[in-house]
């Protein structure tokens, strides 16, 4: 105690009686401090590997944490596959992507059981039948039964169930979804006539249009919209899985006509450079609607853990 006060009352002493003397000591310490790291930094490459080593944690740290929805990682990297005809691992990656495809209906399955699966199959089939019904008399529409017993629970056993919305999706009338799904289903049609005749401009407006067209309706927003589109147009339209939305766009997620017409326009381009890859050119077999599901497919094994799945889509 007595050496630690004797030391303080000299440090006192000196610095009031030669306040030059401290300045220049702290100006030396500063200095030799100063220098010392200087010369260990710049001849020391240990020190500049362990920083460039923490950037690069802390980058792949920010980037998990920008998933909100869990296994989104597993479809971002499905989508960073090489697919050019210049790839050296083109066949493999390829392969990863119709794989990831062929297990789509064993995801669902896992997703919701039976009934989800039902569903799925239920969605294809009255879409099948819109078709038919176009095709026959170039005109088709959606029923008030098929968009609440069919396309919403469909939706909300594949994401998450908005339960708030179904009085607003009771509150419509017949024949409100009867005109709403028409108008829908003819700006689908037109969009399939641009994409044939390579009019993109035209395609991504009769894209909106359709949207547009369902979203009258109420309770029904684009993610709605697209997964009846999606169903009747799949060469257009792609499904507005969470996601996807989380794979595909930048910012942050959500559900607006701007969100789904850039998270689309990724869909497609994805979708014609897997065609061109395989060979089949940009109407070859993958559609828009393929690759939201392929993603989702491998987005949904990640979250449930399926190491064996995932092992066979990236080998």
């Amino acid at each position: 105690i007595y050496l630690a006060i004797l030391s303080r009352y000299s440090h006192a002493f000196i610095s009031s009686t030669y306040p030059s003397i401290m300045t220049i000591n702290r100006r030396s310490s500063k200095r030799i401090s100063t220098t010392s790291l200087k010369t260990s930094a710049g001849s020391s490459n240990d020190k500049q590997q362990l920083r460039s080593t923490k950037k690069q944690k802390l980058s792949t740290t920010k980037k998990k944490s920008h998933w909100s929805r869990p296994g989104v990682e597993a479809a971002a990297r499905l989508v960073s596959l090489p697919i050019s005809s210049s790839s050296s691992t083109l066949d493999k990656n390829l392969k990863s992507w119709n794989t990831a495809l062929s297990h789509y209906e064993s995801m669902i399955k896992a997703k919701g059981n039976t009934k989800l699966y039902n569903l799925d199959q239920q969605r294809r089939l009255i879409a099948q039948q819109w078709r038919e019904d176009y095709v026959r008399n170039e005109e088709c529409n959606m029923t008030k039964d098929q968009l609440l017993n069919v396309i919403i629970p469909w939706k909300f056993g594949k994401g998450k169930p908005r339960n708030a919305l179904k009085p607003l999706l009771q509150s419509n009338k017949e024949g409100d979804v009867t005109r709403a799904s028409m108008l829908a289903f003819n700006f689908a049609e037109s969009s399939i006539a641009n994409n044939t005749n390579n009019n993109e401009d035209g395609d991504v407006n009769h894209v909106q249009d359709a949207i547009k067209a369902l979203c009258q309706l109420s309770g029904v927003g684009p993610a709605t919209a697209s997964a009846v589109l999606s169903a009747y147009c799949p060469q257009s339209f792609a499904f507005m899985d969470d996601e996807v939305i989380e794979c595909l766009y930048e910012a942050k997620r959500g559900y607006t006509l701007k969100i789904y017409l850039a998270v689309n326009g990724r869909c497609v381009d994805i979708a014609e450079g897997l065609n061109g890859a395989s060979g089949g050119g940009s109407s070859g077999g993958w559609t828009p609607a393929d690759v939201a599901k392929a993603l989702w497919t491998v987005a949904t094994m990640s979250a449930r853990n399926d190491e064996v799945g995932l092992c066979k889509v990236f080998g």
